[in-house]
């Protein structure tokens, strides 16, 4: 009888023994299929906007997560209306991670895109692999070669903080550039001349501010020469339904250099500037905020300014 006690009491041991080991595994093979969560960014096929795209991979190497990311992006998301953000066309060579950054080679199919597209490519690729926290920024290459920007230069590591789009898919960086019309006086003192040039510019800020601030620093051209006096400081300026707001120190006043004609290429060198920008149709000018009667003696200045078109040398 006690030899069939103790047989009952190994056996029940035994199962119990198996039941803990079995228990125990599934705890490790819990540990081992890790799921992470990964947030993917195709593109609003209507808005050409950004649209993200949760998904739950048992995935943990970094080489894989990045992998994968990049091939989902290849293919038609989940949810309707959304379409891949890397075309058809287009074949990623390399994505190779190096210290926090990516360094991804692309086809030169890339050159063959609209300027919006390749916006949304790029924007799509930093999104989805910025979201890794092992990941701070993307650097472009096509055919190997660096990715070049406006002006002739490799654009470099790009961060997350860097990509900013509208609501059309339009960049907008801080590294972003924009080609200006400034007209500065001739060496007569006597028409306007047109000086192109590229700004880096920052989405934030009005490119009315910029247009000014490159007149006041005054032409690049040798035979050119400065409209508005170097002291002059922008206290404000904005453009409400076509009319630009230039709030200007009261040194644009009070160290200009008269004159009838001074008084003229100064006005017009800003009006006729700012009025290439596609929304300004006027220019009111202020003072420390405040309209002004006149400018130095020979101008209403409390008016609203319209482009002059005479006074541009042909």
């Amino acid at each position: 009888m006690n030899s069939k006690k103790t047989v009952l009491i190994l056996i029940l041991s035994l199962l119990a023994l198996i039941i803990l080991l079995a228990s125990c595994n599934n705890g490790k093979n819990k540990d081992n299929n890790k799921v992470n969560q990964i947030k993917l960014y195709f593109i609003d096929s209507v808005n050409s906007e950004l649209v993200e795209e949760k998904r739950e991979v048992d995935l943990e190497k970094k080489d894989d997560l990045i992998k994968y990311a990049i091939e989902e992006l290849q293919k038609m998301p989940n949810t309707v209306g959304l379409r891949p953000s890397i075309p058809e066309g287009l074949t990623v060579y390399t994505a190779v991670l190096k210290d926090d950054k990516i360094e991804i080679d692309i086809s030169s199919y890339y050159n063959n895109m609209s300027p919006q597209e390749q916006v949304l490519l790029r924007a799509s690729l930093i999104k989805t692999l910025t979201e890794f926290d092992f990941v701070n920024s993307v650097e472009f290459f096509i055919d190997g070669d660096s990715l070049l920007g406006y002006d002739g230069k490799a654009i470099g590591a790009v961060t997350r903080d860097d990509v900013l789009l509208d609501s059309h898919g339009k960049e907008l960086t801080s590294k972003n550039v924009q080609k200006i019309k400034l007209y500065f006086a001739d060496n007569n003192g006597e028409k306007l001349v047109l000086e192109e040039r590229e700004v880096d510019v920052n989405p934030n800020v009005p490119l009315e501010k910029y247009v000014v601030e490159q007149l006041i620093l005054g032409p690049q051209r040798d035979d050119l020469f400065i409209t508005v006096p170097k002291e002059t400081v922008i206290k404000d300026i904005k453009t409400k339904d076509g009319v630009c707001y230039v709030d200007l120190n009261n040194d644009f006043r009070a160290k200009h250099w008269g004159g009838s004609t001074g008084e003229t290429l100064t006005i017009y060198s800003i009006v006729n500037s700012l009025t290439e920008l596609p929304n300004v149709k006027k220019v009111q000018f202020l003072i420390e905020g405040e309209k002004q009667a006149e400018f130095k003696g020979h101008y209403d200045f409390s008016i609203q300014f319209e482009r002059d078109e005479s006074l541009i040398e042909d």
